[in-house]
């Protein structure tokens, strides 16, 4: 989407107006993402690249949300609610990644004080119709209400929603920019590395690849008396990676595995040599 949009904005001379925005989420994330994310945007030409980052992971806001749920829950006489995040209960968007980036839009919108209107800011979003039966359900382009105010205008635009999975992999091989490692290995979303909304061969091989973390989170299950997601404990998420792991180890795959999947292995290895001259 990156890649897709900077185009479209060089091609009208609006490259100046781009700003790229990275939500850092500390040690849940896969390693190198935010370093990832800048040398993209480096080699995009984009002028401006910000990062935001709440107060607190995942998991240091997942143990306070299970006090504060547990000390109602006794004063109501009820049980206690799940602490981690679900389908129905998505604080962590709005906690690590929506509220910090909201933060900079205040930031920028003041940065133009200039302007005698409200600022306009279109945020544009890489949310794909295919990823899921919510994100289907998305406008393509919205008023962002919540986001906007009398000072700045906030438009939402999900440029790649209608794209395929293989569309996707055509403008990355077509850009030239690098992908994250972690699509080489398998993974299907580079999200968190375990994402209570990702699938279970996701979040097994994150297991595997990421065992300390893993553990983690079957500690958290322990503090906070509820299984990371419903139905399937990070117990059993570990487990399961255990026995991948004594059938054999993973390895990792040649590089250009995940792009040659979609867009064949001539595309890929010219993307390669384009990327690294030294391939």
């Amino acid at each position: 989407m990156k890649a897709h949009v900077v185009g479209l904005a060089a091609a009208i001379g609006q490259l100046h107006k781009v700003v790229v925005v990275h939500a850092n989420l500390s040690d849940i994330e896969w390693g190198g993402t935010a370093s990832l994310a800048r040398q993209q945007s480096a080699m995009l030409g984009v002028p401006r690249f910000e990062v935001v980052q709440a107060q607190g992971d995942l998991l240091t806001r997942v143990a306070a949300r299970y006090v504060k749920l547990k000390a109602k829950a006794l004063a109501e006489g009820k049980p206690v609610a799940p602490a981690w995040p679900s389908s129905s209960a998505r604080w962590c968007t709005s906690d690590l990644k929506r509220g910090p980036i909201r933060t900079l839009m205040t930031r920028l919108t003041d940065e133009r004080q200039d302007l005698r209107r409200p600022v306009r800011i279109l945020n544009c979003l890489g949310q794909r119709a295919d990823e899921s039966p919510h994100r289907r359900k998305l406008a393509p382009v919205e008023i962002d209400r919540d986001a906007s105010n009398g000072k700045r205008h906030i438009t939402t635009w999900r440029p790649v929603h209608h794209w395929s999975e293989a569309a996707v992999w055509a403008e990355i091989a077509r850009s030239g920019c690098p992908y994250h490692e972690a699509y080489e290995w398998g993974m299907s979303r580079l999200s968190c590395s375990f994402c209570v909304l990702g699938c279970e061969a996701d979040v097994v091989l994150a297991a595997r690849l990421r065992p300390d973390k893993a553990a983690e989170y079957a500690a958290m299950e322990v503090t906070v008396e509820r299984d990371f997601k419903q139905g399937l404990s990070m117990r059993e998420i570990i487990a399961r990676a255990a026995a991948l792991d004594a059938e054999g180890r993973l390895t990792r795959p040649p590089r250009g595995t995940a792009m040659a999947r979609f867009v064949g292995k001539a595309v890929t290895r010219d993307y390669l040599r384009r990327l690294d001259p030294a391939v």
